[in-house]
């Protein structure tokens, strides 16, 4: 296997190649298998998240390993040049993880274009410390290219290039890994955005019966599992004067009825003193298509038929949920929380993710058919997606009180749903005052280390950052405290938690970068399509079904 090219003989090509089929089968699996690309790629691009956040977490153990990978591997190089190569089967092992981190690299880019905009900053990096040690140990130091046999000149070309793009990938973590790169804000300590408080919270699980009709259509992917409502809520003491406590309704993403996903979110609403439900409903479900039903997908809503089976499940989930939380004869484990405090529905919130966001319309439909929400209403719509055009789903909003508020947003590198479903749905709401229904986009900031992206998934756990802690948990902070502080006929509290959701400076701004720098404010439009030239396409886009 030695030869005279750095990579050895053409053979190791075929162990290059082998790694590179290993770093992609599961997606080419799930292609085949019928998924669409993003379904295809999507388990690799949650584990590189799960990974990038790990390594944010300990970027110090991050710059130790690649210190004794790079020392290694130049321990490697000197024993070659003293005449003790590796084994043939080491050098067939160093080539396949060179293929398999090679194709980990081409992922990463494709999902750099589709999903994270720049996002990631360490993986690229840990990718070139580990191709460029192997490729060290392998291929030794590289060299220019000499005139001998064609095959082996062309293996000390690839050598060569392959070295450059390692250095070229680990190159821009350099400043992170040694801590020089500006850091963003910490999160705030006091006030909102800070530690979910003042309340401790206590969650219980109560599943409700699926519709006949709905059941009938869930796909394998969910027939595990026992679809419920998970009742988040405060923990109250006797001595608190409080008679009753509002209302929250949180809706997730397609394909994400995962309560561990939102438990940050859902924090932040219940330690503010409210109830909170985290409705799951099926994502994945395949109900007959009416006999000669066009799609449409226009101005932010469709006639998708799987509205309607979502819709009925939703409702039954409400059903339950006034029986576990309204009625007289409430769960015994709501007594434990609450004492004698009752859940007041006249003082709502309503809020949702991604297909969750566009089913905040389907809550607030709801809502309004039971008579909740008529004093006090507050609709959060993060990174919408299409909403239900069926008559029948449509919201009562004349029921709606008048100084309800809505804030409706979405990180500006959101590559999963387009800006015009969140411009739309502003629209809905066209009857109350601009003021007080604004469209805000999240912008990215790659200034420092972590890098600040805008993404779709800013709302879930996995990705709670810096950005979600100024950009979405401070206004859920606001949003909860305006509510509750209605509830209670609090206007001092009601007065402060309106002018940090209002447009103004305690909206928009983001803190400072550790220099002093100041992160790219919020931008926040009171009439999106109507007002601003970036979304002048939005009144002729189309979706796809």
């Amino acid at each position: 296997m030695g030869g005279t090219s750095p990579l050895g003989s053409v053979k190791g090509f075929w162990f290059l190649l082998l790694g590179f089929i290993a770093s992609i089968l599961q997606p080419v699996v799930l292609l085949l298998a019928g998924k669409d690309v993003s379904d295809a790629i999507w388990p690799h691009a949650y584990r590189a998240l799960q990974v990038t956040m790990w390594l944010r977490e300990h970027i110090g153990l991050m710059f130790f390993c690649s210190l004794i990978f790079f020392f290694a591997s130049i321990v490697i190089v000197q024993n070659q040049i003293k005449g003790q190569p590796l084994s043939q089967n080491v050098r067939r092992g160093f080539l396949f993880l060179i293929g398999l981190v090679g194709g980990f690299t081409c992922l990463y880019f494709l999902l750099d274009v589709f999903y994270l905009r720049g996002a990631f900053l360490l993986l690229p990096t840990a990718y070139g410390v580990i191709l460029f040690c192997l490729l060290l140990a392998v291929g030794g130091l590289p060299t220019l290219p000499k005139k001998e046999a064609k095959a082996s000149m062309s293996l000390s070309v690839v050598h060569l290039v392959m070295i450059f793009f390692a250095a070229w990938l680990l190159m821009p973590g350099i400043p992170a890994m040694i801590g020089i790169a500006p850091s963003p804000p910490d999160a705030p300590r006091i006030g909102y955005g800070a530690d979910p408080g003042p309340f401790d919270t206590t969650m219980t699980v109560h599943a409700y019966e699926m519709p006949v009709k709905v059941d009938d259509v869930i796909l394998a992917q969910e027939e595990d599992i026992d679809f419920s409502v998970y009742l988040t809520l405060p923990i109250l003491t006797e001595d608190l004067p409080l008679e009753h406590i509002p209302l929250a309704l949180l809706s997730h993403g397609w394909g994400y009825p995962v309560y561990e996903e939102y438990t940050d979110w859902i924090e932040h609403l219940s330690a503010r003193g409210i109830a909170v439900a985290f409705v799951q409903y099926p994502s994945h479900i395949d109900p007959p298509i009416p006999e000669g039903l066009e799609g449409v997908d226009i101005e932010g809503a469709s006639n998708y038929p799987h509205h309607e089976y979502r819709a009925l499940a939703i409702a039954s989930a409400l059903d339950t949920l006034e029986q576990v939380a309204l009625g007289e004869d409430r769960h015994s484990s709501v007594d434990t929380a609450l004492g004698n405090v009752s859940v007041n529905t006249s003082h709502l919130w309503i809020g949702g993710h991604s297909l969750g966001g566009a089913y905040t319309f389907v809550q607030l439909y709801e809502s309004m058919e039971r008579g909740w929400g008529n004093e006090t209403l507050f609709i959060d719509i993060e990174s919408g997606w299409t909403r239900p055009n069926q008559m029948h789903l449509q919201p009562n909003l004349s029921r709606m009180p008048e100084d309800a508020m809505v804030h409706i947003a979405r990180g500006v590198d959101d590559m999963t749903v387009d800006a015009c479903y969140s411009v739309h749905h502003q629209q809905v709401y066209d009857m109350l005052p601009d003021e007080h229904v604004l469209y805000i986009e999240l912008q990215s900031d790659l200034y420092g280390f972590p890098r600040l992206v805008g993404s779709h998934y800013l709302p879930t756990d996995s990705v709670h950052d810096r950005l979600a802690d100024f950009g979405v948990y401070r206004r859920i902070d606001a949003q909860a405290d305006w509510v509750f502080a209605r509830s209670q006929g609090d206007s001092i509290t009601e007065n402060w938690a309106y002018a940090h959701l209002i447009d103004g400076e305690q909206l928009r701004s983001m803190g400072e970068w550790s220099d002093g720098t100041q992160v790219l404010p919020l931008l926040v439009y009171q009439d999106a399509l109507n007002t601003s030239d970036k979304f002048a396409y939005c009144s002729t886009f189309v979706g796809e079904l």
